[in-house]
């Protein structure tokens, strides 16, 4: 399973679950509101932890290609120079 396809998944998880907490809260709205503000940030925090750990990890993958490619590019040039000596 594809991490965008997780984290959209989770996020509609998440909006459902707090529509249907609206629906059946026994407390009063202002402190309803306040624990939904509070469970919001907390899923903020969440999802931005997972997007930057995912950023990271792609980020490390793109230099280990580049890194690969560099590599590849002077090996083909020794190789090059060799036959046309």
């Amino acid at each position: 399973m594809s991490s965008t396809k997780f984290l959209l998944g989770a996020l509609l998880g998440a909006a459902v679950g707090v529509q249907v907490g609206i629906l059946i809260a026994p407390d009063k709205g202002v402190n309803t509101r306040k624990k939904l503000g509070k469970k919001g940030n907390e899923y903020l925090d969440e999802v931005n932890g997972k997007v930057n750990s995912f950023l990271d990890g792609l980020s490390k993958k793109v230099s280990e290609a580049s890194s690969e490619v560099d590599k590849l590019t002077k090996k083909a040039k020794a190789e090059a120079e060799k036959l046309t000596k």
